[in-house]
């Protein structure tokens, strides 16, 4: 995973690297100081994948240039300095939010020109887990409102870890036709153009719902992460597990929180957010060994 020079990605990653440290040995090193940051949240703050932007994570940030030996302020001088300002307002740069190379030359290849004018109202994903613990199908929900005349169109991209398994199909199922589709199997990433049957004026709604359905055999996954590039009204997960492959625990997350979630008696996990600023978020779980 690759970001671009100058960000606070860049300025963690370089401090980690100079001390020797691992991730684990950093979390219970701001733990003897009260402060707690999980590894995995490390590791995404490493990446790029996501940045610290709530206020326990900001209050964090002191304490971990203390472990890292690195001059006081200078991971907080890292971070974009509107963030915490307007984060209901904030807007996700596509090379923000997906900021590995595959990723932005996938979206480069589409059009995604409309994007900023789609308001996000809501977006509804359930996740299932074939009895092989592997994912068998994504069905997405999605309800947009146009800003301005003209939307034609939605951008939505997949991305998985498991480069083993082939990559899935697209599959509208309402409101939209399948467009240009783009690949790159060697980074586990496919990207689609979702087109509406005409193009939205100002105020009209539209809603989406299209399939990501995987080969067989699926990608094994651990987790599933939604990037969430504009503010929405509701975002809600769903992770329906086969009750032949019923995970040892599950964790909700977010940029800088986690907490662990239990299964429904559809043996389903899930995760809802109202009013949500961008970023990241989602349901990591673990296999019994």
């Amino acid at each position: 995973m690759r970001d671009r020079p100058g960000t606070f990605a860049d300025a963690l990653r370089s401090a980690i690297d100079a001390r020797g440290l691992s991730l684990d040995r950093i979390t219970d090193h701001l733990a003897q100081r009260g402060v707690s940051v999980s590894s995995a949240t490390l590791s995404y703050w490493r990446s790029g994948r996501s940045e610290p932007g709530r206020r326990s994570s900001l209050a964090a940030l002191p304490h971990l240039e203390e472990v890292l030996g690195l001059p006081a302020g200078s991971l907080t001088a890292a971070l974009p300095s509107t963030r915490e300002r307007t984060p209901r307002h904030a807007v996700r740069g596509l090379d923000v939010l997906w900021p590995e190379e595959p990723h932005t030359a996938v979206l480069g290849r589409l059009d995604t020109s409309w994007d900023t004018e789609l308001a996000r109202v809501s977006v509804h994903d359930v996740l299932h887990i074939g009895p092989d613990r592997r994912q068998a199908r994504l069905t997405v929900r999605q309800a947009m409102r146009a800003r301005a005349d003209g939307p034609d169109r939605r951008v939505v991209m997949h991305a998985q870890d498991d480069l083993d398994a082939g990559l899935p199909e697209i599959r509208p199922l309402r409101g939209c036709a399948l467009g240009r589709v783009e690949r790159d199997p060697e980074a586990g990433v496919v990207g689609a153009e979702l087109v509406f049957f005409r193009p939205l004026r100002r105020g009209e709604t539209v809603i989406v719902t299209y399939d990501v359905v995987s080969p067989t055999p699926g990608p094994r996954e651990h987790e599933y992460t939604r990037r969430l590039r504009l503010p929405m009204r509701e975002y809600l997960l769903e992770v329906a597990f086969d009750p032949r492959a019923l995970p040892e625990s599950v964790v909700a997350f977010t940029e800088d929180r986690e907490q662990p979630i239990t299964l429904d008696r559809d043996r389903r996990a899930h995760l809802v957010h109202t009013d949500t600023a961008p970023g990241t978020t989602g349901i990591r779980w673990s296999w019994p060994s």
